[in-house]
């Protein structure tokens, strides 16, 4: 058999065998491609330090409610330019005293919040609030 006949016989399985190759190749190509867009090149990450805890609640309560510690550390992901840009004056940190089973005093989560980044985590993670009288 010479090799006319090897590239001419059974060509729509040749054909058909190299389009599947091509196609599986493309398509592990296109997911590490992927990979990359996913992965935390893109993405820094800072701790803002000594952000006050504030109150979400009524405004009479604000005033009665001693938070300890009354500073939270944040850390904050996003954007490298984002990031680098925002300050601790930008970052809202407070404790949520709406709720109507809330105790009248005890440990409460921090929640906090930065425009244009994700807050990752709350340094300590809750506070002790005292209401007074």
């Amino acid at each position: 058999m010479g090799w006319r006949a090897l590239l001419i016989e059974n060509r729509a399985q040749k054909l058909g065998s190299l389009a599947l190759a091509a196609l599986i190749w493309l398509t592990v190509r296109s997911n590490l491609g992927m990979e990359r867009l996913a992965s935390n090149d893109g993405f820094r990450v800072r701790v803002l330090e000594n952000i006050p805890v504030g109150v979400l609640g009524t405004g009479q309560a604000e005033n009665q409610v001693q938070i300890r510690p009354a500073m939270v550390h944040v850390e904050i992901e996003g954007d490298p330019d984002v990031v680098q840009r925002l300050t601790p004056g930008d970052v809202q940190a407070y404790v949520n005293l709406l709720s109507p089973e809330s105790p009248r005093q005890g440990m409460f989560r921090v929640n906090a919040r930065a425009p244009g980044v994700r807050v990752a985590a709350v340094l300590p993670e809750s506070v002790r609030v005292e209401r007074s009288q």
